[in-house]
């Protein structure tokens, strides 16, 4: 071997050590930095994640409602959405659709007060052909 060779083993041999527990230092530091990049990339979405959920879902946890509100806000819901439909019968609000266009108000209306006075003289005709008829 050469003389310049001989030297720079001696080098090395002599800072080995040194070498050795720099390198290790250098390969603790990069396994934590990555540690630390992978950590913070799941890390930081789940924690947005939890946070917003949490403040989403904190106000439906404290509420609080007494039976007097419960009941009351009960049975609006129940009339809005289900009464019509066990009961058979139509609501006001939604009571003649037709009627909400200008023509057939008129029509409707008449025709509704000629049904309600035939049928009364019709009743009127039957009680009075029933009492001369008992007579």
């Amino acid at each position: 071997m050469s003389q310049e060779k001989v030297d720079r083993y001696k080098g090395e041999k002599k800072n080995r050590a040194k070498n050795m527990k720099k390198a290790k230092v250098k390969r603790i530091l990069i396994a934590f930095l990555v540690a630390l990049i992978i950590g913070a990339a799941i890390g930081i979405p789940l924690g947005r994640w939890i946070y917003n959920y949490q403040q989403t879902h904190q106000d439906k946890e404290d509420v609080f409602i007494d039976s007097h509100g419960y009941a009351d806000w009960f049975n609006q819901y129940w009339v809005d959405n289900y009464s019509d439909v066990y009961t058979g019968a139509e609501l006001a609000t939604e009571g003649n659709s037709e009627g909400a266009t200008g023509d057939t108000e008129s029509g409707s209306t008449e025709a509704a007060t000629e049904a309600a006075t035939e049928g009364t003289s019709e009743v009127k005709e039957d009680v009075t052909e029933a009492g001369q008829a008992t007579e």
